[in-house]
């Protein structure tokens, strides 16, 4: 069974891989590289040090990381923004079986559209079938947006609004995602208050039922 592995005490800096293949992949000064047992040596896939979060695909053949872009954001995209920079993020993939990379996601300054708007991608988590990537971004003041992209650059789409999520890997709801989402109680119009609770999902953005109440 593949496992992710973090060995910061050995690198000094962040590292996901199966450590059963002896493959893994790692962010060093803003640059990612890429170790596999059957080269047995490691590989510097970027120079820019404009990189980060790379991460793996079930599969091993996808490796998937942030890029700073090369355009700035205008003024009105960085309310909520999750990034210190002036400038958007992107996604760029490896395709290991060949070593080539291409552009992924594309930043999208849909700034009046929080389910478009497309800045600053994080938490980048791979279908359990390896065909699809999700990730999520600023959107709302109380939420983000999460959104998936299927590996062949076909089908982005947004999913639904969300903080926290993970996607399951393996049982009943196999592929599934857990969201955190940020909710409002009222009695008629009147707001009582808000919750944050998690969700079960579909990969289609569909609520299948409640997941867990909050502490």
């Amino acid at each position: 069974m593949k496992k992710t592995i973090s060995i910061t005490t050995l690198f000094l800096f962040l590292t996901t891989g199966y450590a059963d293949e002896g493959i893994y992949t790692f962010e060093k000064n803003n640059n990612v590289f890429f170790y596999s047992k059957n080269a047995d040596k490691v590989l510097q896939l970027t120079h820019t040090g404009k990189n980060s979060n790379p991460i793996l695909s079930p599969d091993g053949r996808w490796l998937v990381f942030v890029k700073q872009s090369k355009i700035i954001m205008p003024e009105r995209c960085t309310d909520f923004s999750n990034i210190d920079s002036k400038y958007a993020n992107e996604l760029w993939v490896y395709d290991l079986q060949n070593m080539k990379k291409r552009i992924l996601v594309k930043d999208n300054f849909a700034c009046d559209d929080p389910e478009k708007k497309i800045t600053d991608p994080e938490q980048l988590y791979f279908s359990p079938n390896s065909k699809t990537l999700y990730f999520q971004t600023s959107a709302w003041a109380t939420s983000g947006a999460i959104h998936a992209i299927d590996m062949d650059s076909k089908n982005p789409r947004f999913v639904t609004d969300g903080n926290e999520y993970h996607v399951i890997k393996d049982g009943k709801y196999k592929g599934d995602l857990v969201i955190n989402q940020h909710r409002y109680r009222f009695k008629g119009d009147t707001p009582l208050g808000s919750y944050d609770w998690d969700w079960l999902y579909t990969p289609q953005g569909k609520q299948i039922k409640l997941y867990k109440k909050e502490d």
